[in-house]
């Protein structure tokens, strides 16, 4: 009898939930056989929601990755030098010290999805047979296996989007040229496998592959706490506007609009606006990450870090772009109770859940919008700019009705993408990607000169290679400025 390998999704200090999952309806996959262990579409969903699981861990979009997106930026900062992940707003760490979350994050959620897209290939479909899913929901085979497998697509492209950005250069710098991480696309056998960094642009294309193949797959549909086709290409547009692809990301965000607002999708109200954060699966989310108070990453989670003043926002932004605009709705989403630091309140207490439990957002239709607007600017198409710009400018309680075509610049949409996004981990990567400079007013006294104000040249702008990769692995190289410090 052949001894089974399993790989484990607990490596790196990243914990799975195990038991029931009330949101995504099925027990999550913690451990599965590298052998032909998946043989039911059913079988997929487990693995897909164990994929799901992992993504609430704090070490990825459960904290992680949304502070270091704001604290390595200008418009949030550590409260204090004790303050949790204040490393990401110091600069302070070197090629032994830094961060390994997302690396074992990536191997981890990776492996599995490989062995996922393997063995989904040798299913055997009676296409047009209809099948009742876990969710109750009626699909012929094929609709619940394409959804299944552009799903895992889907996350896997999300997996090596944001690897890339962290560890690579901005592609708009070079071109991709620069080293970012290796491309795990395939099942492998651990002991064996040490593999070289693929460039930024390799590891670009194979984002652009995985999810132009899981679009055209992927329901049309609301899917709560999972990726449907717009949260996809909503995905998409924002990997175009990394690349500089101002036509694509254009075309993609436009038709992402259109056909998510068939769907049931619309921007919230002003009215509605301070209030709906507390509402899981509204109208605006195209996709967001499901915590429960069984599972979520409690008092390491970015709801808990925020409510508790590990990250509030500095001088220079709640005073220029929110405190002096009383009309801007979202001014609300920055707290102004008296004695309180201005946290983020875009992590409330939803239902019967603390703030420490709340879901995250990751995809909405305001940035939709944003980036359609951004792609337009930069191809000059100044219409177009309006168009999509206007919805969200109006959140500031005035209209663009009064500012002239000439008038809607790159600064704009950008100003505008700050106020939108604030706390949702995006700041950091708008300026580097743009070659915008970080500029700290207000900063601690521990942040050292080089941090305070400096663009994508400085070499802390990717993430060291974690030292425990470089040991094991010779191949593996450090990115440049690290060998020496």
């Amino acid at each position: 009898m052949k001894t089974l390998r399993y790989i484990l999704w607990s490596i790196c200090a990243v914990v799975l939930s195990s038991c029931g999952n009330d949101w995504l309806d099925l027990k999550p996959s913690t451990a599965i056989e590298t052998d032909g262990s998946l043989t039911e579409l059913r079988d997929f969903e487990f693995v897909l929601n164990g994929a799901y699981n992992s993504m609430q861990s704090a070490n990825y979009y459960g904290a992680s990755l949304i502070c270091y997106g704001d604290l390595a930026g200008d418009d949030m900062k550590s409260y204090k030098s004790t303050s949790y992940y204040v490393n990401y707003y110091t600069f302070k760490y070197n090629k032994t010290n830094g961060p390994s979350e997302f690396w074992g994050m990536y191997y981890g959620v990776g492996k599995n999805l490989n062995i996922l897209l393997r063995d989904i290939e040798k299913i055997d479909l009676v296409p047009d047979r209809v099948i009742t899913t876990p969710k109750m929901e009626r699909l012929t085979e094929q609709e619940y296996y394409n959804d299944l497998k552009g799903e895992a697509l889907a996350i896997r492209a999300m997996l090596l989007f944001d690897m890339t950005r962290l560890y690579g250069y901005p592609y708009t710098k070079d071109n991709g040229a620069s080293l970012a991480v290796p491309i795990i696309d395939k099942v492998v056998d651990d002991k064996d496998v040490k593999p070289t960094r693929n460039t930024t642009a390799e590891c670009y294309k194979a984002v652009l592959d995985d999810l132009t193949q899981a679009i055209p797959m992927l329901r049309p549909v609301k899917k709560e706490g999972k990726i449907n086709k717009w949260a996809a290409m909503a995905l998409l547009s924002r990997v175009y506007l990394y690349m500089g692809k101002n036509e694509e990301a254009l075309a993609t965000a436009a038709e992402a609009i259109k056909g998510a607002e068939k769907t049931g999708y619309r921007l919230w109200t002003n009215d509605e606006y301070a209030k709906i954060w507390a509402t899981p699966f509204n109208s605006e989310l195209l996709f967001e990450i499901v915590n429960l108070t069984s599972d979520s990453p409690g008092k390491s989670s970015i709801g808990y870090l925020s409510n508790r003043y590990n990250l509030i926002a500095t001088n220079k932004f709640w005073k220029k772009h929110l405190k002096n605009m009383p009309n801007d709705v979202r001014r609300q989403m920055v707290s102004t109770a008296s004695g309180s630091k201005p946290f983020c309140m875009k992590y409330p207490a939803q239902g019967d859940k603390s703030y420490e439990d709340a879901n995250i957002p990751v995809l909405r239709l305001s940035e939709l919008y944003l980036n359609a607007a951004e792609a337009a600017v930069k191809v000059n198409q100044k219409d177009k700019a309006r168009k999509y710009l206007a919805p969200i400018y109006a959140r500031t309680g005035e209209s663009l009705g009064e500012v002239a075509d000439e008038d809607i610049t790159l600064d704009m949409v950008l100003e505008q993408r700050r106020i939108e996004f604030w706390g949702e981990g995006q700041r950091f990567f708008d300026l580097m990607r743009n070659n915008k400079r970080v500029e700290r007013t207000d900063y601690l006294s521990d942040v050292p000169e080089e941090a305070r104000s400096f663009d994508w040249n400085y070499y802390k702008i990717v993430l060291p290679v974690p030292k425990h990769e470089m040991e094991y692995n010779e191949n593996m190289v450090q990115n440049p400025g690290y060998e020496l410090h």
